[in-house]
């Protein structure tokens, strides 16, 4: 078993979740590569209980239909809840990383579909692709967003089939090879195959075909003929060699590091591709043979990523052990928290309402003067928020005199491994910093109370403003 490192494991904690604590790195590090892994991907073994009660405390969505109770803020705060208070890290980032994959919009999508997608896709997380497809495909959130439920008999809709093949399936063309993947006739033809499916206007709002509507003649996709139905064509291009290059290419870019053309890379992408398809498509083992390769702890890999603002504001808190109180819809409805949701919307990420159908742009995107602002804004909100009573994010002073030390050099490092691990090029400028006074003479550090309420949460501060912490 390959043994994994303090630093390593900090790095699998934030790409395969959102950060941890170091009582929670240590214990992954203690697994090794492969039993740390398997820890995090087999989250259905790790008891949410917490979780589970927080949100049955702070949310009512036994009536999907009750606006004051279920709405779109309501959802966002809802999910970002989850993201802070799970154990299973891993659900919740398989869940992020498919929302922006298969990426519908409240912007025209009700907000009681796109709860249920959200369901769908962290319970269908780690299926196999074609079950995952299939299920998302025939989900009222798709139906509507791509106008399938427009898409009938005679009259077809080819924004469904186009999507399908070039944005979640394959791409125009194959990453690997170059070579194009389908044709102008092949969109038309998978069109006709996805006509007459529709969804009940009536909770559950299931999947239904609407037989009259659909097209039963002979196809022409990929080559091949037949009277393919939208499941026929699923399963026909979830088994391309182009589909698992695709993919595996989408989840390097997500987890790992920003692919390029070159020879190396498209050999990786080749190579890991044959993991989904010698395991039966199956989603889980392609992650772990990531997870687990030497190139997801490769230099390349550290801190090759600028991190979404999802996982900035909700690392922020699980790496200080910090703190996000919802409030509650049920006992206090009028007292409620959307930091989280209005700080990542601000500095471009608005879960539940992607750009358009291809997402988010990643990685440089995420990152101009606007934005940047926004990220020091969330960091100043943080720690200057002392009112714990209320609902919203905060760290206590006595959270963070947990971590501090008697001087000031450790006090720095301390909090520098807790929220990378960063370097400590700012080292000697932070520890100058808290010795200092308000009149900018030289004081002697000293860890006491007020010490921590106004010189650490400032040391905080300027450490998530710094440009290392940004990244991921």
């Amino acid at each position: 078993m390959a043994s994994l490192s303090y630093d390593e494991a900090a790095h699998l904690i934030r790409r395969a979740g959102f950060g941890g604590t170091p009582e929670e790195i240590d214990d992954l590090s203690s697994r090794g590569r492969e039993g740390a892994v398997d820890f995090l991907i087999n989250f259905n073994q790790i008891d949410n209980t917490s979780m589970q009660s927080l949100l049955s405390a702070s949310f009512d969505f036994s009536d999907l239909t009750n606006n004051d109770k279920f709405n779109n803020n309501e959802i966002r705060r809802w999910w970002f809840t989850r993201m802070v208070a799970t154990k299973r890290q891993f659900e919740e980032k398989m869940t992020l990383f498919w929302h922006n994959h298969f990426a519908t919009s409240s912007s025209k999508v009700q907000d009681v579909f796109m709860y249920l997608q959200n369901v769908l896709l962290r319970a269908n997380s780690l299926a196999k692709f074609d079950d995952l497809l299939l299920k998302v495909s025939q989900d009222a959130a798709m139906l509507i967003w791509l106008d399938n439920i427009t898409n009938v008999l005679g009259k077809p809709n080819e924004n469904f089939g186009r999507e399908l093949q070039e944005l979640f399936t394959m791409g125009i063309n194959d990453v690997v090879t170059g070579d194009q993947n389908y044709t102008e006739q092949d969109v038309k033809e998978v069109a006709r195959a996805f006509t007459g499916w529709d969804y009940q206007r009536r909770a559950p709002f299931s999947f239904q075909l609407k037989a009259a509507q659909h097209d039963n003649g002979t196809k022409t996709i990929y080559g091949q003929q037949g009277n393919f139905s939208g499941e026929d064509v699923i399963t026909i291009i979830s088994a391309r060699p182009a589909m698992a290059r695709y993919l595996t290419w989408k989840m390097f870019n997500f987890f790992v590091y920003p692919m390029t053309t070159s020879a190396d890379d498209t050999s990786t992408i080749d190579r890991f591709s044959k993991v989904y398809l010698n395991n039966n498509h199956s989603i889980k083992e392609l992650v772990r043979a990531i997870f687990t390769s030497d190139e997801f702890y490769s230099s390349r890999a550290f801190f090759s990523l600028v991190k979404q603002p999802a996982e900035l504001v909700v690392g922020a808190v699980r790496m200080l052990g910090g703190n996000y109180n919802p409030g509650s819809t049920v006992t206090t409805p009028s007292r409620t928290s959307n930091t989280l949701a209005a700080s990542s919307r601000n500095m471009g990420q608005d879960l539940f309402g992607p750009p358009d159908v291809s997402g988010w742009d990643f990685n440089l995107a995420w990152v101009n003067t606007a934005s940047l602002l926004e990220r020091f804004n969330f960091a100043n909100t943080y720690l200057t928020n002392r009112n714990t009573t209320n609902p919203g994010v905060f760290v206590t002073a006595d959270q963070l005199k947990s971590i501090t030390k008697p001087s000031s050099k450790k006090t720095v490092k301390k909090f520098l491994a807790r929220l990378g691990p960063l370097s400590t090029d700012a080292l000697g400028t932070l520890r100058t910093y808290l010795e200092t006074g308000d009149n900018g003479q030289p004081v002697t550090y000293v860890n006491d109370d007020a010490t921590v309420d106004k010189k650490i949460r400032g040391l905080v501060h300027q450490i998530m403003c710094l440009p290392e912490f940004q990244l991921n």
